[in-house]
């Protein structure tokens, strides 16, 4: 207890101490003083994107059963530095058994009763890109960078599987409806290309609710129309 009022005495003592000086720091401030040694470290993108194209492969990796590789690709409209919509993505997957089902059947004579397995997802998403900065690789070259948000809605296609007799499946394509949402970062090349790298978690509507985790790497053209183009040299910076 002794230690304790000791220190809270401290405190006050500094908080006191402190008050009294503040408003001769604000003063000082107001006056200009510390002008020479203030760093304006905020800078404004030097890359104006417009519109963008880009293709990418990825994986679909979290179901036992089977794990996607994905390609597919999008077009993004940009209305700033900050907003754009994400007017479609598209993305193909080539599922891969993992061999599961096998081994649960020599293993242990069980067999899945149905299963799905993602073939297609579409999506239409807004873009929110909160985050841009550079750092300096080996102390040589200055690297661009941006991280964004996404979220969205679409549509899923998938085959079901469901058992017909002791090993044979019957095969369904399906579609649902689909939201996702997600995070990216972009690492600028030049003005026109960029790679990306998105992660995404598609939910799908179907029987509640079938998660499916997407990554994906790609790259990314960005371009401008020749009315846009003239009007936006002026601007970069």
């Amino acid at each position: 207890m002794k230690t304790l009022l000791l220190r809270f005495v401290a405190l006050c003592l500094a908080c006191g101490l402190a008050v009294p000086c503040l408003p001769g720091l604000l003063a000082a401030d107001e006056a200009g003083w510390g002008e020479e040694g203030r760093i304006y470290a905020v800078q404004k993108k030097p890359y104006r994107l417009k519109h963008e194209l880009h293709a990418s492969v990825g994986v679909l990796p979290m179901d036992a059963f089977y794990k996607g590789v994905t390609f597919g690709g999008g077009y993004t409209y940009h209305f700033s530095h900050h907003f754009a919509w994400e007017v479609f993505q598209i993305q193909s997957s080539q599922n891969v058994d993992t061999g599961l089902k096998k081994a649960l059947q020599d293993q242990f004579s069980v067999e899945a009763s149905s299963f799905r397995e993602v073939d297609l997802l579409a999506s239409s998403n807004a873009v929110f890109v909160p985050l841009y900065g550079k750092v300096a690789w080996l102390n040589r070259n200055v690297v661009r960078m941006e991280w964004f948000l996404t979220a969205g809605g679409g549509v899923a296609q998938y085959t079901e599987f469901e058992r017909e007799g002791a090993s044979d499946y019957s095969e369904k394509k399906k579609y649902d409806i689909s939201m996702n949402y997600g995070m990216g970062m972009r690492v600028f090349l030049s003005k026109s290309l960029s790679v990306r790298l998105d992660l995404r978690d598609y939910m799908n509507f179907v029987d509640g609710v079938d998660h499916a985790a997407f990554f994906g790497l790609g790259m990314a053209w960005n371009f401008r129309l020749p009315r846009f183009a003239d009007l936006e040299e002026g601007s970069e910076e």
